[in-house]
């Protein structure tokens, strides 16, 4: 009969491995599961439509997550410092993406953008090295600052037409970036966005 889980309710809970919950539950609070650092899997159940803010934050072993397609926001931090996540399905409902939300997730290599999100926010997939490539869907309008920042495995990106704006940093220390395309409908471009990135002294590189 548990219908809400409140914030930090499992904080440090380091020897939890897999946590099932009911179909009862519909909310699950900030931080609920913040530093299991021993937790592997976790399902989400139908009821609950929002991943909050720094939900599975510090879940450094959390290797599968069930995402249902009842989902519709993703919380800032959900998933940052998940570094054993190597892949995670995000439904086509959901509409916005948290800053940070898969901050450092080092062994993330695919990742789905739904074609609902109209804002990629601040730092949404820094530090995410094992990224080599990624779509943007033509949804999107605007890229916050330091999206991208640290893929280091990053090689090429296509920037939709939709797009306006680009943030400080938003593909800087990409060191393995050839290729970019930026299309005549963006209208500003913050500081350093390729700053370190290995087309940032070769003009010729860019298309």
């Amino acid at each position: 009969n548990v219908t809400s889980i409140g914030n930090y309710a499992f904080f440090n809970c380091s020897s939890l491995t897999s946590i099932t919950l009911p179909n009862s539950v519909t909310t699950i609070d900030y931080c609920a599961f913040y530093n299991c650092t021993g937790l592997i899997s976790a399902n989400i159940p139908d009821s609950v439509t929002f991943i909050s803010n720094g939900l599975f934050k510090g879940c450094r072993e959390l290797r599968s997550i069930k995402i249902h397609d009842n989902v519709t926001a993703i919380g800032n931090d959900a998933f940052s410092y998940c570094s054993k996540l190597t892949s995670i399905y995000i439904p086509d409902r959901v509409a916005s993406i948290g800053n940070s939300a898969f901050y450092n997730c080092a062994n993330l290599t695919s990742i789905n953008i739904p074609n609902g999100i109209r804002t990629i926010e601040n730092y949404t997939f820094s530090g995410c090295t094992g990224l080599t490539s990624i779509t943007i869907p033509n949804s999107v309008t605007s890229i916050g600052s330091y999206v991208f920042s640290g893929c280091t495995g990053l090689t090429s990106i296509t920037i939709p037409s939709s797009v306006t704006s680009i943030g400080d940093g938003a593909f800087s220390n990409c060191t393995s970036l050839n290729s970019v395309n930026i299309p005549n409908g963006v209208s500003s471009i913050g500081s350093y966005v390729f700053d370190n990135s290995s087309i940032y002294n070769d003009e010729s590189r860019w298309e």
